[in-house]
């Protein structure tokens, strides 16, 4: 421990420089939200030294100003449109099953980080806390997460305080065995594992993106999709949302971690990418009769 002197001492005594206590903190937080130097422009108005300022806004940082009649019906707008564009379940996909950021998906999704944290407590999906949060702590053998997360029903908080490391490696190392995580309203463990192991017969390219449920149907209208020049013309006689259509293509190169399709754009028609042409030949060396999920897959 250091000592401190205590600061009953300083009573009475004359020092120099400004005393910070004189600053009003009102007018002070006032002045720091005016200027492109906040800081200086508040000591030259309020006649004290930046040291001073300083001081005051390290002990009493300037609240943020309240949002404006227009910037709170913007804040909704913008929310509801990110609660379309990333539903729970690729929230989930992105962020905790694909590992990525808060910034990787902000530059991907068009939306903020703000936006993101305050849909993550929303979908009740917890944030990593740093980068201490993505190193794996000891080993969690398959066998015995099945019987603990899928048999016996346990969370992942409670196995994870068991083995001593965060909810987040947890939920890796069940995505690396393969496990599918509790969704809302989803389809059972037994039929999603059962959907991962039949997965293991197929092409290595496609079974990343073949362990979840409605994969079947996700990879199938992928491949009756690809020949249209646009997504809206595939979705229309395929006799969907266009909305379902994009969101299940999204999810698909999601889950196998690169771009199926070129999208269409000014005048020009979507294609195929490089790695979306390898999906589409493994895909056809899938027996007819392994094919089946929700629809046939397309050849």
């Amino acid at each position: 421990m250091t000592w401190q002197p205590p600061t009953a001492l300083l009573a009475g005594l004359s020092l120099p420089g400004p005393d910070p206590a004189h600053v009003a903190l009102p007018r002070l937080h006032q002045l720091v939200r005016e200027r492109q130097h906040p800081v200086q422009h508040a000591a030259k108005v309020l006649g004290t030294t930046v040291e001073a300022i300083r001081h005051v806004l390290d002990e009493h940082p300037a609240p943020a100003p309240p949002l404006t009649k227009n910037a709170a019906r913007a804040t909704g707008r913008i929310r509801q449109q990110a609660r379309q564009a990333i539903p729970a379940e690729r929230f989930t996909q992105l962020y905790r099953d694909g590992h990525r950021t808060l910034q990787q998906i902000a530059i991907l999704t068009g939306f903020s980080r703000r936006v993101l944290t305050d849909l993550a407590k929303e979908y009740d999906i917890p944030l990593r806390e740093g980068p201490q949060d993505y190193k794996r702590r000891g080993t969690v053998e398959r066998d015995w997460l099945i019987e603990q997360y899928v048999h016996r029903r346990r969370t992942l908080p409670d196995l994870a305080r068991e083995t001593g490391m965060s909810t987040a490696n947890m939920a890796r190392w069940a995505h690396t065995h393969n496990i599918p995580l509790r969704p809302r309203g989803g389809a059972s463990h037994h039929t999603a594992l059962r959907t991962a192991d039949e997965a293991e017969g197929h092409p290595a390219v496609l079974r990343k993106a073949l362990t979840g449920p409605y994969a079947r149907q996700r990879l199938s209208r992928f491949l009756a999709a690809r020949t249209y020049p646009t997504l809206t013309e595939a979705a229309r006689d395929l006799g969907i949302h266009q909305s379902t259509l994009v969101i299940q293509i999204n999810r698909l190169e999601a889950d196998f971690g690169q771009p199926l399709l070129v999208r269409a754009e000014r005048g020009m028609a979507m294609k195929l990418t490089r790695f979306g042409k390898r999906v589409v030949a493994a895909a056809r060396k899938i027996p007819a009769e392994g094919a089946r999920g929700h629809e046939m897959i397309a050849s």
